[in-house]
């Protein structure tokens, strides 16, 4: 990039980079699942990259189940986003199955023979708008180019990555956590892509040092902060919650985000992040300390969505909670019954006063906001988030606090979150210019470099 991240991020002036028309793809951001948090990175992104693009074409490459276009709020209005989709179930047809994508990026990249590259683009609508687009940018869900959430997830998403470079040569790593690494394997895929990629941006200092130590000296990892801090909030019209709740909203309202997938013990059930306190317990003597010392009303806020019965379900943890809570207490104790989409989660973040959340999205919602929270981490990406807006001590990792110290912990920052509010709230503002900055500056060097090309083509 002519203007590194670094110093556009330093500079709030920095120049508004006007260029032609671009054409961008984007990737690993679902349209219907129900983590509000990847929801809410594909928003961010799509609403970046379009207003950075000057009325280009937005197209989304994904594993999804279907082609039909998504609708995102762009620049305050709802827009249909074309949806390109790589499946690798049986049912799907042949020009949209993954192994089939594979084999025609091979033979795109082995056979630079106009009439037959024309031909595979034919093939494939995957390869086609790879060869389309002015360039293919992946955020691997924010946190998922690692193999902490296991290694299929992680293979899947290099073999797409693996199909860009072989048509495109290059790609965009977008703002997101790099690592950690379990396996010799996943370090060694990690390292082959982020070598191969053009731009790459990490969304903390820690994992920006781990992807620089596998790109090698010879590129530079920029960073800026978690695209979702531009994410749009919207109050609901109507809010739904469990018991329901009449009137305006009282002062002092805390949040509390319960985390479906660690009150589970993680996909495995068996304690999967490492956790040195035990979550449920922790939650029921946090939300009793915190009531017994002061006269708030708590709100449990899930931020992913899925059926009773699947360790995802932020809901069903949210109740069992709520249940495990002594009477004269659950009172004062409301869930959000409604399955708001990621701008109307945020807008009710954003009426609390406190926020405690254990999803990493569900916290940048609060801190996007000015909303002083306290992060309950599970791993590495919570204190290289918080740190971006100065919030790094505001991290609990429950990978080495116990119960009592965790609770002790929280309570202490929620009797500090007066002296934060204010200058949390200007950082965060500094950080959405900053997002603006980093994508426009982007856009307009991918643009530069394809007219270099242009005019150094042979006529």
């Amino acid at each position: 990039m002519n203007m590194p991240v670094c110093e556009v991020m330093s500079d709030p002036k920095a120049k508004s980079c006007a260029t032609p028309a671009t054409r961008i793809a984007i990737m690993g951001t679902p349209v219907d699942c129900g983590n509000r948090g990847v929801l809410a990175l594909g928003a961010s992104l799509v609403n970046l990259c379009s207003q950075a693009s000057g009325g280009g074409e937005v197209v989304l490459l994904l594993g999804n189940r279907d082609s039909r276009p998504a609708s995102f709020r762009v620049g305050g209005n709802l827009r249909s986003i074309p949806v390109v989709n790589a499946r690798l179930s049986l049912r799907s047809p042949l020009r949209d199955h993954l192994s089939w994508i594979l084999l025609m990026a091979v033979l795109y990249r082995l056979l630079p023979v106009a009439g037959v590259r024309a031909a595979i683009v034919r093939s494939s609508p995957w390869i086609r708008t790879m060869a389309e687009v002015d360039y293919v940018g992946d955020v691997h869900g924010g946190d998922s180019f690692s193999d902490i959430y296991g290694t299929k997830g992680f293979l899947l998403g290099f073999l797409m990555d693996w199909t860009v470079l072989m048509v495109k040569g290059t790609m965009v790593q977008f703002p997101q956590t790099y690592g950690p690494y379990t396996t010799p394997l996943a370090r060694w895929l990690a390292r082959f892509l982020l070598k191969r990629s053009s731009v790459i941006i990490a969304r903390d200092h820690l994992s920006q040092k781990l992807a620089q130590e596998l790109a090698g000296p010879e590129k530079e990892v920029l960073l800026c902060p978690d695209v979702a801090f531009s994410l749009e909030s919207i109050r609901p019209e109507r809010l739904e919650l469990d018991p329901p709740f009449a009137g305006p909203v009282p002062p002092g309202v805390v949040g509390l985000n319960v985390n479906g997938l660690m009150y589970h013990g993680g996909y495995t059930r068996r304690n999967m992040f490492g956790l040195k306190l035990d979550y449920p317990t922790f939650l029921s003597q946090l939300v009793v300390a915190l009531l017994r010392e002061h006269p708030v009303e708590l709100w449990l806020v899930p931020h992913t969505f899925a059926p009773d019965g699947d360790v995802e379900s932020d809901p069903e943890a949210s109740r069992n909670l709520r249940a495990a809570l002594p009477p004269e207490l659950r009172a004062r104790v409301r869930i959000v019954a409604r399955e708001y989409d990621q701008h109307e989660i945020k807008g009710i973040i954003g009426l609390c006063d406190f926020f405690i959340g254990s999803r990493m999205h569900a916290c940048i919602a609060a801190l996007s906001q000015g909303v002083p929270c306290a992060g309950m981490a599970y791993s590495m990406k919570f204190a290289g988030v918080f740190a971006t807006v100065g919030m790094e001590t505001w991290v609990v990792d429950g990978r080495e606090a116990t119960n009592e110290q965790a609770v002790a912990r929280v309570l202490g920052l929620y009797r500090q979150r007066a002296e934060v509010r204010a200058g949390l709230g200007q950082r965060a503002e500094k950080a959405r210019t900053q997002l603006q900055n980093v994508f426009r500056d982007l856009t307009a060097d991918v643009q530069a470099a394809a007219q270099m090309r242009s005019r150094h083509r042979p006529s």
